[in-house]
């Protein structure tokens, strides 16, 4: 919690009470806004506020309602924009065999498979009326990390996340046993060099310390071999990069890992896999690793001990389903009182301000379009390329450098200019956000914060939009105005990096 507050102080400064009583903010009260619980909700659960998603959760009932509604993806009808996304990379479906082909040849290479699936993966988020699934695809794609950009693991990836997508909302054992055996882990992990005698132990050593138990379950070093064994066999045949289990590679022999023992004597050691993933998925330990890092993601960087054993409980009563652990967590007094106090990641951010501005693609059909640049006004890691695997951070320090703000800054200005990327994709134009003909600058600040931002405006703010683009609060602004005409750019700039926007 003390790095995430610090991150947000950063982010934040200090207002005199003279200036914030220099700037009284005057309501645009017909434009309404979000309670702060429905806030908190789509910022933390979600992929952040938009109007349209405000619309979703007053239809629904209230945040609740709601939230319940979006643990079942398939009861809310998908944004028709979210649907199309998948259809606009059709590359990404080709067969692992021609995806390898054409990288090896002089077609496609290896990381522009990777590039349009970080740009799918933004747009899907972006797009999507299933936003806590899209939350829980990325929760899992970082905490069973595959690199999209490792050779050859690229040539699978794609259907790597289709696996993370079907289990997201689902028991943490089914897709522990998906993930461990599906070829891109195989790959990236190395499981697929192991041969009878020799397994090769990254695989086993990663599966206990980052996807399971974690570090402080008390392995020892003939653990992580006997993990190893037990994973052997599972290999993926090269250039067509399909799975097989080959009996010939696994390693036979007694294995006790943590409590689980086998005599492990048969040459097809498939079962024992199976049996021994889904022991790791239960095990009191993976509890507590999972339901901390949940709790990271979505309460605060050191959450309280109490809320993790909690989770933890209901983690192992529901038998690793995370539909309970979600319910739980949103129960509890930890997560409500944790608005504001987490960064948003670069991604984070960049799907909240497309969002917020209501920027709408459309299926590329060329490189300069903005569903194939997106993934450059990141200026950061792209989406599933972090090249370690233990994942990207989640903690709010690793997000709050001085070189990250000034890239998101620089994000920031060029959506809200709608000047790169600007290649088939709508932008709305400046005076589309006058809520009527003739309005008080004061209030017309108060407006936008309520549809850019799903809450009102703040003196703080106030005061930096008039000394930002230099207008009094009381000049009326019509759709002629210079803050309408040219200067709306770095109006909106004002708030999207503002901590209003860049915190959640």
């Amino acid at each position: 919690m003390a790095t995430a507050g610090l991150a947000v102080r950063m982010l934040s400064g200090n207002a005199t009470p003279s200036a914030r009583a220099a700037y009284r903010v005057a309501p645009y009260a017909k434009t309404a806004v979000p309670t702060a619980r429905q806030l908190h909700l789509m910022n933390r659960l979600g992929t952040g506020f938009s109007v349209a998603a405000f619309r979703q959760m007053t239809a629904a009932g209230g945040e609740t309602a709601w939230f319940e509604r979006q643990l079942d993806p398939a009861s809310v009808s998908e944004n028709a924009r979210g649907a199309a996304v998948p259809g606009w990379f059709p590359d990404l479906r080709r067969s692992p065999a021609e995806i390898w082909q054409t990288d090896q040849g002089s077609g496609k290479p290896g990381w522009e498979y990777a590039r349009d699936l970080c740009n799918a993966a933004l747009l899907r988020r972006t797009y999507s009326s299933r936003s806590v699934l899209e939350s829980m695809v990325e929760f899992w794609s970082n905490h069973l990390h595959v690199d999209a950009n490792h050779f050859p693991a690229f040539t699978v990836r794609s259907s790597y996340d289709d696996v993370i997508r079907e289990h997201a909302l689902g028991r943490f054992e089914d897709m522990l046993v998906a993930a461990t055996l599906h070829p891109a882990m195989l790959l990236f992990l190395d499981n697929w060099k192991s041969v009878k005698n020799n397994p090769n132990e990254n695989h086993g050593r990663e599966l206990l310390e980052l996807h399971t138990v974690g570090r402080d379950a008390g392995y020892t070093e003939q653990m992580v071999k006997d993990s190893a064994k037990i994973l052997s066999g599972w290999t993926v045949v090269r250039d067509t990069w399909v799975r097989q289990y080959d009996a010939n590679r696994h390693t036979t022999g007694a294995v006790t890992v943590l409590g689980f023992s086998r005599a492990n004597s048969a040459a097809d050691g498939s079962a024992v896999t199976e049996q021994y993933l889904r022991y790791l998925a239960n095990h009191p330990a993976t509890a507590q690793r999972i339901c901390r890092k949940l709790a990271i993601r979505f309460v605060s960087d050191d959450p309280p001990a109490a809320l993790v054993d909690r989770l933890a409980a209901v983690y192992l009563d529901s038998g690793t389903d995370i539909k309970p652990v979600l319910r739980a967590l949103v129960a509890r007094e930890e997560f409500w009182a944790s608005a504001g106090q987490q960064v948003r990641t670069s991604m984070d951010d960049c799907i909240a301000t497309l969002r917020a501005l209501d920027v709408r693609a459309s299926g590329p059909t060329g490189l300069s379009s903005f569903a194939n640049e997106l993934c450059w006004t990141l200026n950061s890691t792209l989406a599933f390329q972090w090249p370690r695997p233990d994942g990207p951070p989640e903690r709010a320090g690793a997000w709050a450098s001085t070189t990250r703000m000034l890239n998101s800054f620089r994000m920031h200005w060029n959506i809200a200019g709608g000047w790169w990327p600007n290649g088939e994709v709508t932008y709305r134009k400046p005076a589309s956000f006058l809520p009527q003909k003739r309005v008080r600058f004061d209030q017309f600040v108060d407006h936008l914060c309520r549809v850019v931002l799903g809450r009102k405006s703040t003196s703080r703010i106030l005061r930096a939009a008039c000394e930002g683009i230099d207008v009094a609060p009381g000049e009326v602004i019509t759709a002629k105005h210079a803050v309408i005409s040219w200067k709306f750019p770095r109006l909106l700039a004002v708030l999207l990096d503002s901590p209003a926007h860049m915190s959640r």
